[in-house]
């Protein structure tokens, strides 16, 4: 396929599967950690339920468009058109994006998150670092836990401190003032949260991550997942091989880092679905590396494995 058609494919994919209704739209419980959501909702509060639809599928097309910039940028030109195929027609966004929920706003905000701050360590210019720091805000006002970006970011400066020695006299004023802000917006009520969350998991609950993973590549569970989250798992794993570079490449390090994080405190809050909003982007990125390791026989024959997986997943949520 010419790369050039992928991304307005993508964004057709993307808008008939969310657009599609043979039910009523799910209504999911405001997050009191996520006032941008809130606010969005009371401005289209005339326009009902048809306003919230259309405010979330302009936010999802919009984070499609930015996914596109930020997975080139994290996975290189050859991987990307898979990845993002993978992004547009994944079961488990298209679920929350349906639903009225802040998904799309998560997911737009932590691709230009992850766009604007790898921009930012490839050129230094000031203005990307601004419109980072304007990113970083907006998505923990849209969901409070969305703070691992930022600090999962600051974490991947330290790591590769040697390769982007230029770019930390900037940085760290930046990180402290997104951090002071969240912490004066939600440092009390999520620290309770929190606490009481910590003090309730058992041994037991470790089996929560093997739902969330299940959930994030099927959007299903149980014995229903088993053919998607073993295909993916085989993508997932071939794609980790993929980034044995890590020690040298930044990028490598954003995507495991982007997937692995997010997914544990997911296992850890109280699973917050914007979290694995924000891991599934990753989650494409490393499957479309690991299916360009195959020839090209093998990948096809995956495709068509994944296109099957999907549509079981859809089968079982429409």
């Amino acid at each position: 396929m010419n790369n050039a058609l992928v991304l307005p494919l993508s964004l057709i994919l993307y808008g008939a599967l969310t657009l599609y209704m043979p039910s009523p739209p799910a209504v999911l419980s405001e997050n009191p950690h996520g006032p941008l959501h809130a606010l969005l909702l009371k401005a289209t509060a005339d326009m009902g339920i048809a306003g919230a639809r259309w405010i979330g599928l302009i936010a999802g097309l919009a984070g499609i468009a930015a996914g596109a910039r930020m997975i080139r940028s994290l996975v290189g030109a050859h991987a990307a058109p898979g990845a993002l195929v993978l992004l547009a027609a994944s079961p488990f966004l298209i679920a929350h994006t349906r639903a009225l929920s802040p998904a799309a706003l998560v997911l737009l905000l932590v691709a230009l998150s992850y766009g604007l701050f790898w921009a930012f360590l490839r050129s230094g210019h000031l203005g990307l670092l601004a419109g980072w720091g304007a990113a970083s805000v907006l998505a923990f006002t849209a969901d409070a836990a969305l703070i691992y970006l930022p600090l999962l970011q600051g974490l991947i400066l330290l790591l590769y401190r040697t390769r982007y020695p230029q770019r930390h006299a900037p940085w760290w004023p930046a990180l402290t003032l997104t951090f002071g802000l969240w912490t004066a917006l939600f440092w009390e009520p999520l620290n309770r949260d929190w606490t009481i969350r910590l003090a309730g998991i058992t041994p037991e609950q470790s089996l929560f991550a093997l739902d969330a993973y299940t959930s994030l590549s099927t959007n299903l569970l149980g014995m229903d997942a088993l053919p998607g989250s073993v295909l993916f798992t085989l993508l997932l794993v071939s794609g980790l091989r993929a980034c044995t570079d890590w020690r040298k490449d930044a990028r490598r390090g954003l995507l495991v880092g982007g997937l692995c994080i997010p997914c544990l405190l997911y296992v850890l809050s109280p699973h917050n679905s914007a979290l694995l909003i924000g891991a599934l982007p990753p989650l494409c990125g490393l499957c479309a590396m690991g299916l360009r390791l195959y020839p090209r026989p093998a990948r096809q024959g995956l495709w068509i494995g994944l296109l099957g997986t999907h549509c079981w997943s859809y089968w079982h949520f429409y």
